[in-house]
């Protein structure tokens, strides 16, 4: 989505390292992805990123039972914080889910 003119994003060190992630998954790095899921998780253990992330991770290498672990320590998270929508933790708990059934 282009932004308007005169707009610049501004992306704090947890955006660029949350991001680093989901581009490590795409150019399949996945060991390097897993280590940025865990940085995220050790210096920013105040949000979500770190559980949602390193979940994908899992889900990228077929390890269903993790990835739903991860899905649901981001769901319980969420609803544990203010500011969070009933539809994202939703999503954490449908992701959770879909990972077990893949898991059968």
């Amino acid at each position: 989505m282009p932004y308007p003119a005169g707009f610049t994003p501004f992306y704090t060190e947890l955006d660029l390292l949350s991001n680093s992630v989901v581009d490590l998954i795409d150019e399949n790095k996945l060991d390097e992805a897993e280590a940025a899921s865990k940085r995220l998780l050790r210096e920013y253990p105040d949000q979500v990123d770190g559980f949602e992330r390193l979940g994908q991770v899992h889900e990228a290498r077929g390890k269903w039972s993790e990835a739903a672990s991860n899905y649901q320590k981001a769901a319980d998270f969420a609803r544990t914080m203010p500011g969070f929508a009933p539809e994202t933790i939703e999503y954490y708990l449908s992701k959770a889910k879909k990972m077990r059934e893949e898991k059968k």
